[in-house]
């Protein structure tokens, strides 16, 4: 059933999304300032240590880049493959959350399509974000 948006339950998921992103916004800002602040005070007395400690925290950074390009891609993927099988977006479950109108007919087959076109895009994105810190992080150490 598609939610008017004079429905509260209309709302609820935008909200928690809005709240959540906000929320982990403000946090990774938090940790990274005392990040490099760690990183800064540990150059003054250790050079080799922060150098090592700066080197393992970018390449953290790429997994979790990656990863978290390859998670939404699959949500991506399995969303408009669900789309092209019922002929609908958003697809019928919890996917129509907060979801006005449906899109269905002809054009939602090209539009399913595109998305799928667009997972793959983000995907490999997400791969060569990997791939671009570790070249980078290779050329840096010499």
């Amino acid at each position: 059933m598609i939610r008017s948006w004079r429905d509260r339950g209309f709302w609820l998921p935008i909200a928690c999304a809005a709240l959540l992103v906000f929320v982990l916004t403000w946090s990774g800002d938090l940790w990274t300032r005392r990040y490099l602040q760690g990183l800064q005070e540990l150059r003054t007395s250790d050079p080799a240590s922060a150098t090592a400690a700066a080197d393992l925290g970018l390449r953290v950074l790429a997994w979790t880049v990656c990863g978290f390009a390859l998670g939404c891609a699959a949500l991506l993927a399995r969303y408009f493959q669900l789309g092209l099988r019922e002929q609908r977006l958003p697809p019928a479950g919890w996917w129509s959350l907060g979801a006005r109108k449906a899109a269905v007919g002809p054009g939602t087959r090209a539009l399913c399509r595109f998305g799928l076109g667009l997972a793959l895009v983000i995907a490999t994105a997400g791969i060569g974000c990997l791939v671009a810190m570790g070249n980078l992080l290779e050329a840096l150490r010499g």
